[in-house]
């Protein structure tokens, strides 16, 4: 799936990217019982930016873990 990047401009505001688990909020915003886990691997960083040069690595990965981060989340609510 390829999915175009998105750009949102509030007021005088603009909003290249935003990362898992981030929200846009204008007013009042309170999250309860919030939880997130990724395993995330950025070996050549993030490009954001406009007209960034975007360069395509060629890499391979082996990674034989069956389970590499348990998470669980236990909650008070």
């Amino acid at each position: 799936m390829f999915f175009s990047p998105s750009v949102v401009n509030v007021g005088g505001f603009k909003i290249n990217t935003m990362d898992r688990g981030s929200s846009l909020t204008l007013g009042p915003y309170q999250q309860v019982d919030y939880f997130l886990s990724a395993k995330i691997n950025q070996g050549f960083g993030e490009e954001n930016g406009d007209f960034t040069p975007l360069v395509v690595p060629i890499s391979n990965v082996l990674d034989a873990d069956l389970v590499d981060s348990n998470s669980a989340k236990n909650s008070v609510v």
